[in-house]
């Protein structure tokens, strides 16, 4: 299969929101093409304060209408350091990090940055995503006229969820609360209704230990409370997506079925559960009318694709690909899918449409 790769977006290309803070990556980009035919990413943008030798800083939002920040001091002496936490001395952790969105524009051919948004777009307040938003995903609904955006906010009370605002234009964004509470990330939500119900991808995590973390789908008939709840998909074994798997893009609708691509994750080392987790990506192909019916799903032996690219091998985590934005090509041959690299950069694959239908089995 042909495919054209690239790396899109780098740190050193996104300027830093405060003097005192520091650029830790930009990826996971939700992708929408506006009707002027450019497409424009809304993408996840990761700092850092500068720590000294003596205390971690962990940044936190406490605006109510308009971003402010709050930076607690933690005292190296008294917490443990953890690659993406901090453990204080009651088991809570901090973030040493936290995410906001950012627009980005790009050409007609969605290949090349037009424009980079210098201050947040989208970012946390007191009572959502204190601790930060991330990983988004919007969809435009057609005969609602309206976009519909689920991201993960962090915060000290509600934990790890997915919430959800809505907006007519992209700019101004009604915050709509939790639609999924922790654990609970990965939701897509697809860009019609069917059979008179919304129709949403998630990914539960639970505590239990009967089976892996695995694609659910959700039904509603406002957005907001969403319900009729089942598993659909799970990892399979022996496989590129064993661990576990989670859905990535918005699906788009094709005369096939609507296709999705999700990401898959194995270990390093299959036998030892602390090794490396690598990330893959999969296409999926659900029915147009029943879309808890899978249809079609990347090989268990052969991923739609990896981590090719060198910024996707090296960076924050090693070998990560998240797809987790994909749009159509103006002619419709192909498909552009949007992601992000070892959780440092953005990338962008253009692929045939019909060669990724045609790959499932």
């Amino acid at each position: 299969m042909k495919i054209e790769a690239k790396t899109l977006v780098t740190p050193d290309m996104v300027k830093p929101t405060r003097k005192d803070f520091r650029m830790r990556g930009v990826f996971n980009p939700s992708a929408i093409r506006l009707k002027n035919g450019k497409v424009l990413l809304y993408a996840r943008v990761a700092e850092t304060p500068k720590h000294d030798e003596k205390t971690f800083l962990a940044p936190r939002c406490c605006g109510t209408h308009k971003l402010e920040w709050q930076i607690e001091k933690l005292s190296r002496r008294k917490m443990k350091l953890a690659p993406d936490y901090y453990w204080l001395s009651d088991d809570i952790s901090r973030l040493p990090t936290i995410s906001h969105f950012r627009k980005i524009t790009l050409d007609k051919s969605g290949l090349e940055v037009e424009k980079i948004s210098e201050k947040p777009d989208f970012y946390g307040v007191r009572d959502d995503g204190d601790f930060g938003v991330e990983d988004p995903r919007i969809t435009y609904l057609k005969k609602e006229n309206k976009y519909a955006m689920t991201y993960v906010s962090v915060s000290l009370h509600g934990g790890v969820s997915t919430s959800l605002a809505t907006s007519k234009n992209l700019n101004q964004w009604k915050r709509e609360g939790i639609i999924f509470r922790q654990q609970n990330k990965d939701v897509v939500i697809f860009p019609e209704k069917i059979n008179g119900y919304y129709v949403a991808l998630h990914r539960p995590e639970g505590t239990m230990i009967f089976s892996k973390p695995s694609i659910w789908i959700s039904y509603s008939k406002d957005l907001i409370f969403w319900g009729k709840d089942r598993p659909i998909l799970e990892p399979r074994n022996n496989a590129w997506d064993y661990l576990r798997i989670g859905a990535g893009t918005v699906p788009i609708k094709t005369k096939e079925g609507w296709l999705e691509i999700y990401h898959g994750v194995r270990l390093t080392k299959k036998r030892d559960p602390d090794s490396h987790k690598i990330y893959m990506a999969g296409a999926l192909l659900f029915d147009l009318k029943n879309p808890a019916k899978v249809i079609g799903r990347t090989p268990a032996k052969e991923p739609l694709f990896g981590s090719d690219l060198d910024s996707e091998k090296k960076g924050f985590n090693n070998k990560v690909v998240f797809p987790s934005g994909l749009v159509q090509t103006s002619d419709k041959k192909s498909v552009l899918i949007y992601g992000g690299g070892a959780d440092s950069v953005i990338t962008v694959r253009k692929m045939g449409l019909k060669s990724v239908l045609n790959s499932m089995k």
